[in-house]
């Protein structure tokens, strides 16, 4: 009011969130939520800042409307790729495609691996797209007669297996999904530290007074951003030195991102395993 703006209550909702235990209790059909007479629709979803949120948390719609518009990204990048130099792929990867991945990620990032998983597809796929071995793979639908002997034109097992991208992301320094959700979390989680804002997150650490620089964990198990930052920070912070927080910001970017890039790589060559994003296995910088 005192900025002058209103309400749209005709574009107003509410959600209805409740405890786990009390999920299945049934709906209480009196419940109504009014605003000056005027009654608030309730949905089980809606968007908010871009991102999605659900009734229950599971971040589901948020992923499987952001699996759609990475998908968009990659054949935009398909059409657009061989008009373009390759020296600049890398550019159009955080421009069209990461740009979207790794908004809010430090929110919904914490969601099951069975959701995320989705996303890891449709990233691996965007990076075959823009830097892969696009020859090899149209020289595998090069089965006319006039192009390669008949005997070695038959479709076997080779024909379906995809090349490996372990060593794409590697050439090009790329965090995978998983990696790229530990990274915002640890700079939102120092920056919260640091500035002590925004104050509601800040006051929800609890901060060791035997070691300054480091959260003591809180004592419920549940999925919120303050215990899953917390966990990141007490296995990230004392990998990267972290002695107090008037450590320089930009200073850790570097530092963090070359940090899991080496636990992305250190295990196998071209499988991907889960031991490529499992902060617990980090070792000192010093010792790479």
């Amino acid at each position: 009011v005192l900025n002058k703006l209103h309400i749209n209550l005709s574009k107003c909702c509410y959600i209805h969130f409740k405890p786990r235990k009390c999920k299945k209790a049934p709906e209480n059909p009196t419940l109504e939520l009014l605003i000056d007479d005027f009654s608030i629709k309730k949905t089980n979803e809606t968007k908010f800042l871009g991102v999605i949120i659900d009734k229950d948390l599971t971040w589901e719609p948020h992923i499987l409307g952001l699996k759609r518009k990475l998908n968009y990204a990659t054949a935009t990048l398909n059409r657009i790729s061989n008009c373009l130099p390759k020296q600049i792929n890398r550019e159009l990867y955080y421009t069209l495609f990461e740009s979207h991945l790794s908004y809010c990620i430090s929110v919904w990032g914490g969601a099951t691996q069975g959701r995320i998983s989705k996303l890891w597809t449709a990233q691996k796929y965007c990076i075959r797209i823009l830097f892969g071995d696009k020859e090899a793979y149209l020289d595998k639908f090069r089965t006319c007669a006039r192009v390669r002997p008949l005997e070695s034109q038959k479709l076997d097992e080779k024909f379906f297996v995809l090349e490996h991208t372990k060593p794409l992301f590697k050439n090009q320094k790329i965090l995978s999904v998983h990696n790229i959700y530990y990274y915002h979390t640890f700079m939102e989680t120092l920056k919260i530290l640091k500035l002590r804002s925004p104050i509601s997150i800040h006051s929800s650490y609890n901060i060791s007074n035997r070691k300054p620089t480091m959260l003591i964990v809180p004592p419920d198990s549940s999925n919120t951003f303050t215990n899953r930052s917390t966990s990141i920070w007490n296995t990230v912070a004392p990998k990267l030195k972290v002695h107090d927080f008037s450590i320089s910001i930009s200073s850790i970017r570097g530092k963090i991102k070359s940090l899991l890039l080496s636990l992305q790589h250190r295990e196998n060559q071209y499988d991907w395993t889960k031991e490529d994003y499992n902060i617990e296995k980090l070792i000192d910088p010093g010792k790479l």
